[in-house]
């Protein structure tokens, strides 16, 4: 079974024996409720679902490059926060390029509800989602996260 969500024109229907779906935000919720009558089972609002990240080797012979990069990022989150008609415009152009498939602006506009902009390392999270794997069982030993976050 494919999911094709990033080619807009096809019924997202098409490609679902079952019209319940586990995710949480983007477009991409809000495209499997309208299309395909999805629902949300589980909404867990403070689940981290982008994260900034670097290699430790990076961070450490690059970590100025990285103070920039992680500095710009917060603003542009904090921008998108404040602005969000312009932002979602921006969001819908970006889409387009990248999959050649026009979005309604309303659909972003529903999924953005859902998204919580910042650019604070969601510890907390993680933390928890570590936990959940462990009890599910879709990892046997919790890995050490001391060394996880880091500010630049």
């Amino acid at each position: 079974m494919t999911l094709r969500l990033f080619q807009p024109k096809t019924p997202i229907s098409s490609h679902f024996s079952s019209k319940k779906k586990w995710t949480r935000s983007g477009p991409w919720v809000s495209r499997l409720e309208r299309e395909a009558g999805g629902k949300i089972l589980v909404d867990e609002k403070d689940v981290a679902t982008t994260v900034l990240v670097s290699s430790a080797k990076f961070l450490s012979t690059q970590r100025d490059l990285v103070k920039k990069f992680a500095e710009a990022h917060a603003a542009l989150t904090d921008w998108m926060a404040k602005n969000p008609d312009e932002a979602q415009k921006l969001i819908k152009a970006e889409l387009f390029a990248e999959t050649r498939g026009d979005m309604a602006p309303d659909l972003i506009a529903q999924s953005w509800k859902r998204i919580v902009f910042t650019a604070e390392t969601p510890r907390a999270s993680i933390e928890s989602f570590l936990q959940n794997s462990l009890k599910t069982g879709f990892i046997k030993t919790a890995p050490d996260l001391t060394k996880l976050f880091e500010k630049p």
